[in-house]
């Protein structure tokens, strides 16, 4: 297939904003700059209280209010029943698209048989430099979706057929709901993680927001998995790989020994103050740490140089760790709703669909 394609209206851009004043006009800049136009560009407003929604108007895009605020799977499915068009992208507010993000997602959709998601990657500069965290964050997260076969949809492409099969975004989830999704994507379907898709994120810049981030996300985490192991026991869910110009065929799973060792590190480390020679055990958890996070620490001191590896090390330890408790955390709840339920809790209805062409 060549390279370059006819453009036809076959691409919605989806764009979810709440309070993303400081990034949304690049966002839009860069929806509007792609060397693919795409046939409708719909920025849905969860309640935005600091002028963003401004924004928004003065581009040439259709720009829908929800009347309350329902979180990015509500405001997500709000923006696919606002259009019609086959394919759906999905772009974050807090990001800017490469101008060929659209142009290279349409072609691996096109060149992959049954592909069932188009998935980008975070550029490895930051979209506006805030800091050492903020370029830890974008970086951590530039490496890792070149990696995993986890679902996102900050840079995405999704036929419209494949995302009403699946059962569209659910509401009930504030976080983790782009992942949860990717579970219930029938099986025939295959997941392309292509590094030409590349978008500049503006992440959190603050040490203990960055924690408390991955903290929150990760209490989801075991419900989702819960709701995950039903389905794949089925056969009926899971997304095919078909990973693109990564390196990465295998599906990871969740870094449980990176988080239960650098968890273990902070936990052991006063045994020093009883005797130096305990020093040795969190030497020892805090070793099989940096083991598991080599390649991700190596990566970090050949792009920033060794004082910046160092720091990465220090945010890895630090974020899973926030990672290990967060999890723990959900599956206490998790624990908690099957005994107060007697039952699986996990299998109530998705939330109501809005009507198609709804403009709330």
């Amino acid at each position: 297939m060549p390279d370059v394609m006819p453009w036809s209206a076959d691409v919605a851009v989806i764009v979810p904003n709440y309070n993303k004043r400081k990034t949304l006009r690049a966002c839009l800049d860069s929806v509007f700059a792609q060397t693919y136009p795409a046939a409708e560009v719909v920025v849905v407003d969860d309640v935005s209280t600091d002028g963003s929604l401004e924004i928004a108007r003065e581009f040439p895009c259709a720009v829908v209010e929800s009347r309350r605020n329902r979180g990015p799977a509500g405001a997500r499915n709000l923006g696919v029943a606002s259009t019609s068009a086959p394919l759906l992208f999905f772009v974050d507010s807090d990001t800017a698209l490469a101008p060929d993000a659209i142009h290279n997602a349409v072609k691996a959709y096109r060149e992959t048989p049954d592909c069932g998601m188009v998935q980008g990657i975070y550029d490895r500069e930051p979209l506006y430099d805030d800091g050492p965290v903020e370029r830890y964050r974008v970086l951590c997260e530039h490496y890792e979706r070149s990696q995993t076969t986890a679902t996102f949809l900050s840079c995405t492409l999704i036929p419209r057929h494949v995302f009403e099969e699946a059962g569209r975004l659910d509401e009930r989830l504030r976080d983790g709901e782009d992942f949860e999704f990717g579970t219930r994507v029938p099986s025939r379907y295959r997941l392309v993680v292509a590094t030409s898709v590349v978008t500049k994120a503006d992440d959190e810049d603050r040490f203990w927001g960055c924690l408390a981030e991955r903290f929150v996300r990760s209490t989801t985490l075991p419900v989702i998995m819960w709701r995950a192991r039903g389905l794949r026991e089925q056969g009926k869910v899971g997304f095919q790989l078909n990973m693109i110009g990564t390196g990465q065929h295998k599906r990871r799973k969740p870094p449980k020994i990176s988080s239960a060792s650098a968890t273990a590190t902070f936990l052991t480390l006063p045994l020093a103050s009883l005797t130096p020679w305990l020093l040795a055990v969190p030497a020892l958890t805090f070793g099989v740490f940096a083991w598991k996070n080599r390649r991700f620490i190596g990566f970090s001191r050949r792009h920033r140089g060794i004082r910046f590896a160092l720091w990465v090390t220090w945010m890895q330890l630090c974020f899973h760790t926030a990672f290990f408790l967060g999890a723990c955390a959900g599956l206490l709840r998790v624990a908690y709703e099957l005994g107060r339920r007697q039952g699986d809790p996990l299998r109530t209805p998705l939330s109501p669909a809005p009507p198609a062409g709804a403009r709330e």
